[in-house]
């Protein structure tokens, strides 16, 4: 597990079916500062309920490394 700012954020998808359906996401850093600039960029706010720091199995924000991770995690 690594210590991380953890930024949550949700994806909204409407369906071919009609239905939205919604998808749990989050970005990971090393530091609070970049964490709330990525922040201000995405929802133009300062929430006090993101980028707090966290265990999380992310070691960065991309998707190939993470795959990894959770793969050596699951042969261990």
């Amino acid at each position: 597990m690594f210590s991380k700012f953890i930024f949550m954020f949700h994806i909204f998808v409407l369906e071919d079916s009609g239905l939205v359906s919604q998808i749990d996401s989050q970005f990971v850093f090393d530091n609070e500062e970049t964490c709330r600039i990525v922040e201000v960029f995405i929802h133009d706010t300062k929430d006090p309920n993101n980028c707090i720091l966290g265990k999380t199995s992310s070691s960065n924000n991309k998707a190939i490394d993470n795959l990894n991770i959770l793969l050596s995690m699951r042969n261990s």
